[in-house]
């Protein structure tokens, strides 16, 4: 019993930082970016990183209000959570590995997947893949199209 509270506790601890991150980047994106256009602007947005930094960094020149390090966590939480989308039925392994950030492997395995038995309907489908972790395809699921 005691293994498994040690367990959640150092769970937590790890999760933590990673929550807390997100939501300092959502509290910055809601800070900075409200302030001349609805957020609805932002967030129906889906870019790469690099463009996300040329945004915010415009923004900047304009009159956005950031630090440095909140420059950085802003970007990163805009590329995490509105980066680009990918048609898993439709991408090369190079699209799966540069969108969802999936190793080399596991794109072919989707993709040589897809071809042998046809397209995905739907992301319990693409677990269905050997070579997926279901858990990493759901925290990416948003940027996944069917």
């Amino acid at each position: 019993m005691m293994s498994k509270i040690r367990f959640l506790a150092v769970a937590l601890c790890c999760l933590a930082p990673a929550a807390a991150a997100q939501d300092e980047g959502r509290a910055l994106l809601e800070r900075a970016c409200t302030k001349c256009h609805a957020l609805t602007v932002t967030t129906k947005q889906r870019n790469r990183k690099a463009r996300w930094s040329e945004i915010v960094d415009n923004m900047i020149t304009r009159g956005a209000e950031l630090t440095d390090p909140e420059f950085e966590t802003l970007v990163d939480y805009l590329a995490k959570n509105q980066g680009p989308t990918v048609n898993v039925n439709k991408a090369s392994a190079e699209e799966l590995v540069k969108v969802l950030e999936l190793s080399k492997e596991t794109a072919a395995a989707i993709v040589e997947y897809r071809q042998k038995n046809g397209s995905f309907k739907s992301l319990n489908d693409l677990k269905k893949v050997t070579a997926v972790d279901a858990k990493e395809i759901e925290s990416r699921k948003d940027r996944i199209e069917f």
